[in-house]
């Protein structure tokens, strides 16, 4: 469980049983919490608007399903060009932590990350006809510890996969180039390299006049972390990099300031 305080939310844990708490029956949620200690909810599956489950409830299993309604695709867009607009949400993102802080571009979007009485349908086969039974309440309590673990899931089950996600806020924060930017097109075009051998590491006179305001960044190699793992290789380029990371940061704030 996470254990420092998160804004708006406690935990990812918390702020889903917080919604399902407020249009759920007290009672039902205390037993669902104690059958889901007992650990007889089984063959947990997340989907984009489902989630089901395999529940073991003495010589009888029944099926537990849980339906809410996923986002369109216009409603996301318009959420991650809003991630994308806040530097502090895309980092934070791209290197793989959901800042709690997320909850708020959704109202702002008029939507909820997490599910509203009217937006969910539950059931399960046993013979309880309220909702939720004590299976379904305990599945509720099962998923809380998954999207703790998680909470990429939550938004997997609104309708975008981490990884989609994720690419698109890449798309939104890459640097663009108008068309009619022609004085960056004929931009400084170096030398070929072959010209260059005997003074390539040397600082031309030029950028004598150049002045530096630089700093170590917040998040290490953040670049890398921001891109993601390359498709072309399985190597784990950050463990690789690093020490050249490290070394080329200190050495460029050295020159920088000496």
């Amino acid at each position: 469980m996470i254990t420092e305080t998160l804004s708006p939310v406690a935990t990812w844990a918390d702020a889903w049983l917080d919604a399902i708490a407020s249009f759920s029956h007290p009672g039902r949620m205390r037993r669902g919490r104690r059958f889901a200690e007992r650990g007889s909810i089984r063959k947990l599956d997340v989907r984009p608007g489902e989630i089901s489950a395999k529940v073991k409830d003495g010589t009888h299993t029944y099926d537990t399903s849980i339906q809410i309604e996923p986002l369109d695709d216009a409603t996301w867009e318009t959420i991650i060009e809003h991630m994308a607009s806040q530097a502090l949400y895309s980092a934070r993102l791209l290197s793989g932590e959901i800042p709690p802080e997320v909850v708020e571009v959704f109202e702002q979007v008029g939507v909820s990350l997490f599910p509203e009485a009217e937006a969910l349908q539950a059931g399960c086969t046993c013979p309880d006809w309220e909702v939720p039974c004590k299976h379904i309440a305990g599945l509720y309590y099962v998923l809380a510890e998954r999207f703790e673990k998680d909470p990429f899931l939550l938004f997997f089950l609104r309708g975008r996969s981490k990884e989609d996600l994720l690419s698109a806020l890449r798309y939104y924060r890459q640097p663009r180039i108008d068309a009619g930017d022609s004085d960056l097109e004929e931009g400084y075009v170096s030398p070929p390299l072959a010209e260059s051998l005997n003074d390539f590491y040397e600082i031309g006179a030029g950028l004598k006049t150049v002045s530096f305001n630089i700093s170590q960044p917040q998040t290490p190699m953040p670049q890398l972390k921001r891109l993601g793992p390359p498709p072309f290789t399985q190597l784990d380029l950050v463990t690789l990099l690093s020490p050249i990371y490290t070394a080329v940061t200190e050495s460029a704030l050295t020159w920088a300031y000496q």
